[in-house]
């Protein structure tokens, strides 16, 4: 068995997470009663509301943290993973999986994210739309047909071949879902505050570019898979640049996870609510093994299905 842990994005969390938890494993209220950030990411993870921790500055604290726990708990069950990856904010439970950034450093790190693309976000009224069955050559196509030097719309995820999502200005990305509509094509709209992965996002690389400067980036101790290359190999790239460009450039999460299955990785632990990585899996290969953990409960049923194995 080669095992990948799989780390959730913005979608992926939920009211209450970690709570569970909290009250039933001494990790998991450690680490809550010491987080030392300055946001309250007990109060946020546990008492907030949906609207509160659906925005961006409280979204991608809660999930790293979350991201942080859930790893802990695995490894203290001698569960480790062979590989990595995380979908936009979760890369960073992957940097930390891997011991590239330590467990201070990645709440700091994601609570100023956050704080950041919030404020990049606030004047610009934005859509985003997960597109079915339209290729990335054609789509390509259709967001330069919409887009000028100003508004544009542009590719931000490559999540599945047959899924994929562009965000950008509203009016623009707009334009193209009617284009995408005239094709005879799906294209939903998504519940996110922002035009992120995309060049609107470029001020906060700028300011991540400055912050990271503070902050040490170890070697990876296992493979991390990453959202701007599809794969591992960083060829001349290091980690900080890649994780700066990261958050304004698309996510090949599609790449990444076929390299990780042609890798050899048959068994990957999502970590994180409502199954979405898991879904892009099974679009890609129904034959290998997928878990999903987002509370104790599917944590104490993992546990008892690698037992059995």
């Amino acid at each position: 068995m080669k095992v990948a842990f799989l780390y959730g994005g913005q979608g992926s969390q939920e009211v209450g997470m970690g709570y569970d938890f909290y009250e039933n494993e001494k990790i998991a209220k450690d680490f809550y009663d010491n987080i030392k950030i300055d946001k309250d990411i007990k109060k946020l993870s546990f008492n907030s509301d949906k609207e509160t921790l659906k925005n961006t500055e409280n979204t991608q604290v809660v999930l790293v943290a979350f991201d942080i726990l859930v790893t802990k708990i695995l490894n203290g069950n001698k569960i480790y993973p062979d590989a990595v990856a995380g979908l936009s904010i979760g890369e960073f439970g992957a940097l930390y999986a891997s011991e590239v950034l330590k467990e201070e450093d990645v709440l700091k790190i994601s609570e100023f994210r956050g704080e950041k693309m919030k404020n990049a976000s606030k004047n610009i009224d934005t859509a985003m739309f997960a597109v079915m069955g339209v290729s990335e050559e054609e789509l390509e196509k259709i967001c330069k047909k919409n887009s000028d030097d100003i508004n544009f719309v542009s590719i931000s995820n490559l999540n599945t071949k047959n899924q994929i999502v562009i965000s950008g200005e509203r009016k623009s990305v707009l334009k193209a879902v009617e284009d995408i509509k005239t094709l005879g094509k799906r294209a939903i709209e998504l519940n996110v505050s922002g035009p992120f992965h995309t060049k609107y996002m470029e001020d906060v690389s700028s300011s991540l570019k400055k912050y990271f400067k503070e902050i040490e980036f170890s070697k990876e101790k296992i493979d991390v898979y990453y959202n701007l290359l599809g794969n591992k190999n960083k060829d001349s790239l290091d980690t900080k640049e890649i994780m700066v460009r990261q958050v304004s450039e698309c996510v090949r999460f599609e790449d990444i996870l076929r390299n990780m299955i042609k890798d050899g990785i048959d068994t990957f632990i999502e970590i994180g609510y409502f199954g979405v990585l898991k879904g892009f899996i099974k679009k890609i290969d129904r034959g290998v093994k997928v878990y999903s953990i987002s509370d104790y409960d599917s944590y104490k049923e993992l546990l008892r299905e690698i037992k059995d194995e």
